[in-house]
């Protein structure tokens, strides 16, 4: 069955008072949307990707592709006004039964074992959401008094 990686990278970057949207920061040398693509193409050598950006960026999208990626393995589309209606958009790019992967292009610390087992697990239960154990710690502050 074909593989499908839908990566949203539609956000603007207004969070971080940042007039670069954080998909395009350079983190370690690279564009942080390199890492997700890289990652999702090294987890399969048969899956494609759809990367859905702001219609002002998808030059800038063109660019990383060109400067590190196989562009026949990857569409752009515009997004959408929200994370929904972007979603939408790379859905509508899909003509055939497919295990689609749907991930957030700032999300760049995925593996490709987390991407594997979705797969796995999507192939047998009909869908997959990946979890992974919390290392937080959650402290109750009362006055003076610290709890834990």
């Amino acid at each position: 069955m074909k593989k499908i990686a839908v990566i949203v990278a539609g956000g603007s970057g207004t969070r971080m008072n940042s007039q670069t949207p954080k998909q395009f920061l350079i983190l370690n040398g690279k564009p942080v949307l390199y890492y997700a693509i890289d990652t999702f193409l090294k987890a399969y050598k048969d899956l494609q990707v759809i990367l859905v950006l702001p219609d002002e960026y998808i030059a800038a999208g063109q660019e990383i592709i060109d400067a590190y990626f196989d562009y026949r393995r990857i569409k752009i589309t515009s997004g959408g006004r929200t994370r929904f209606h972007s979603v939408q958009n790379g859905l509508q790019l899909i003509q055939e039964e497919s295990i689609i992967f749907v991930h957030d292009g700032v999300r760049c610390l995925l593996t490709t074992e987390l991407i594997k087992r979705c797969h796995d697990a999507a192939l047998e239960n009909g869908s997959a959401i990946p979890v992974i154990d919390c290392k937080d710690s959650v402290r109750m502050i009362k006055g003076e008094e610290k709890r834990q």
